[in-house]
């Protein structure tokens, strides 16, 4: 609850903070943050903790523990303890000695993805305030797609065999992203998590919730947290777990910038932020799509409905043979990676530039 207006404006200050970071924040007509997003905020911060957290630059930058503790005017022993349940949490980050108000993508998620919150009372709230403000305030829109009207997530191909010459391309780019990356961290996914919480998990028998994976900063972040629910991982376990998901039928996506990549996502159609705009939402834009498309070889369809039921963007039809509608196919490779008969194959269509990739 916020009880007073200087409290409220010192949660709007913090959210302001994000207003030019990725994924921003859900705002009114005014361009201000919205009632039901301040009191999301307002459960993470108390009226005396938002007075500290406005000091905090937004991660990845951090301030060291000593100047964070001058810049408040506090003892920095004392202000350590003050934040240790916070950090846990993961509304404030703490990574050594240095600390950061959580990004978008933290404030957003976090809640869902550590035990600790998971378990505690507040919960359900956060579930039922993210989903409002998500619905009902459009945050989707700013979610999914940045000022410049860019899809900030990928869809990644999975299929085993790529065209031209059967090119064996486990993943599209998911290994070179991975080859990149010395820090990885398993967590449970936000989306899945967030629904399961709030009892409406449509896929609860479908899917797994621990097979998405944070990398670099990110994943240092996370796991110093010391959460049950977050484990660090190799580079080949988070290879084989990328296979697995595929194989189940999630659709991996990254972030859709060529550099600096965070988050590898296994997403389902019916929680996920970003695959919801195309499943869900009026949202054409909600994510980029691979630019690989699906192919059939003809002289090896039965027509079996494999490829049918995997699809999760209705891009297939079944006739006499499988027939694909590419307007509709978003290149994910899932109906390819189990075709029984091996008949379907992905060609690469070039259509999604990545920002910031060479031309």
């Amino acid at each position: 609850m916020i009880e007073s207006e200087e409290y409220r404006e010192d949660l709007i200050k913090i959210a302001k903070k994000l207003e030019r970071v990725s994924q921003s924040y859900p705002k009114d007509d005014k361009g201000m943050p919205t009632d039901t997003y301040l009191e999301y905020l307002s459960l993470m911060y108390d009226p005396e903790i938002a007075k500290l957290v406005f000091h905090l630059p937004v991660f990845p930058k951090t301030i060291s523990l000593v100047r964070f503790a001058k810049s408040v005017g506090m003892d920095k022993t004392e202000l350590m303890n003050k934040l240790e349940d916070l950090t846990e949490r993961g509304f404030i980050i703490k990574l050594g000695k240095s600390y950061a108000q959580p990004m978008p993508l933290f404030v957003y998620d976090i809640p869902f993805i550590l035990k600790k919150n998971i378990e505690h009372e507040d919960v359900k709230k956060f579930a039922e305030l993210s989903r409002k403000f998500f619905v009902d305030d459009q945050y989707y829109k700013t979610w999914q797609t940045s000022r410049k009207r860019t899809p900030r997530l990928r869809v990644l191909t999975v299929s085993e065999e790529v065209e031209p010459e059967k090119e064996i391309v486990p993943i599209e780019e998911v290994y070179k992203i991975i080859d990149k990356e010395d820090d990885f961290a398993i967590i449970p996914c936000p989306c899945r998590q967030r629904t399961e919480v709030e009892g409406i998990r449509e896929c609860k028998d479908k899917y797994p919730i621990h097979n998405c994976t944070l990398l670099g900063p990110f994943a240092k972040a996370v796991l110093e947290m010391n959460d049950p629910d977050i484990i660090s991982a190799t580079r080949e376990e988070i290879k084989n777990l990328t296979r697995e998901a595929a194989e189940i039928g999630l659709v991996h996506c990254t972030d859709n910038q060529a550099e600096n990549t965070t988050i590898l996502c296994a997403c389902c159609e019916c929680c996920c932020g970003m695959l919801r705009g195309l499943t869900r939402f009026d949202n054409p834009r909600a994510i980029a799509r691979a630019n690989f498309i699906s192919k059939v070889d003809e002289e090896l369809c039965v027509a079996c409905g494999t490829c049918l039921e995997r699809c999760k963007f209705e891009a297939i039809e079944i006739n006499d043979k499988a027939v694909i509608n590419p307007d509709k196919c978003i290149g994910c490779g899932l109906c390819a990676v189990t075709c029984p008969e091996e008949a379907l194959t992905m060609i690469r269509f070039e259509r999604e530039k990545i920002p910031g990739a060479s031309s």
